[in-house]
């Protein structure tokens, strides 16, 4: 079956701390001085690793020691095709220029930006206080109540974007159609969480769950609609196995090309 609904995630809230993290990776001068690696006598410096480690940290990745063992490696393969393109005159290329003007352009601008705007840090303090606050005006009763406010007719989306923290509170706690087999087992419920996905089955159309507390915060979940899942036909899914095949070629490729050129390297860490 083919389910739509809406998400209204309601409070308690969930909180990401990185400063623990953080603290656990200074290092002595002397340990920040040494370079992740050299390459060919080239040296990787610590600063271009921490740099990638807090881009990955701000998309979301959690530190940990196999993703910084990663990034170390990408830098290393990085410096490998650089020499490489280098011996062969790219870095003279016209187009390589304009690309590397506007980096330039870019990396300024950032710069700019880390220096002129100071954040003020946000304490544990801060964190507990803004919690407890929430805590106290929002408790399970009001789940309750916007359920009951619902079941009188309220509109389901103008509760989500008043109420709920959810990604989709912004289009009224719609969400894409999702699809997986009945009854829901853990892993197999095309991302939902398997309470979600057990309690929706159970809906009927139009109506709203009781609250359901998953991942430390409440959800009420409305079903809109149910239609039977479409197998897509070849012709509709081709392109789509073409680009997942053409990435997986593009990975085997450039892993091959790396342990080619390591070979032949001198890498030292």
């Amino acid at each position: 079956m083919t389910f739509t609904l809406r998400f209204c995630a309601i409070f308690l809230l969930a909180f990401v701390l990185s400063g623990r993290s953080m603290a656990q990776t200074e290092k002595t001068p002397a340990q920040a001085d040494k370079p992740v690696a050299v390459v060919n006598g080239v040296p990787i410096k610590q600063s271009t690793l921490q740099f990638a480690i807090q881009g990955a940290i701000s998309q979301g990745n959690p530190d940990s020691p196999q993703m910084r063992d990663a990034l170390a490696k990408q830098l290393i393969a990085r410096e490998l095709f650089v020499q490489e393109a280098t011996k062969q005159g790219l870095d003279k290329d016209p187009e390589v220029l304009a690309v590397a003007e506007e980096a330039k352009r870019n990396a300024m601008i950032q710069r700019y930006l880390r220096a002129k705007i100071q954040l003020k840090p946000i304490t544990d303090d801060d964190v507990k206080a803004h919690y407890e606050k929430v805590k106290a005006t929002f408790g399970p009763k009001d789940y309750k109540d916007l359920r009951a406010q619902l079941v009188k007719g309220a509109d389901f989306a103008d509760l989500a974007r008043q109420w709920s923290l959810a990604p989709s509170a912004t289009r009224g706690g719609e969400v894409e159609w999702v699809s997986f087999k009945t009854p829901a087992k853990e892993g197999e419920t095309n991302g939902l969480p398997l309470p979600i996905a057990q309690i929706l089955e159970k809906l009927q159309k139009g109506a709203v769950s009781n609250p359901i507390e998953v991942q430390g915060k409440w959800w009420l979940v409305k079903l809109d609609d149910v239609r039977p899942t479409k197998v897509p036909t070849f012709d509709e899914t081709k392109q789509s196995i073409r680009n997942m095949l053409t990435q997986q070629e593009a990975e085997r490729a450039t892993n091959e090309l790396v342990n080619s050129l390591a070979k032949g390297a001198k890498i030292t860490q």
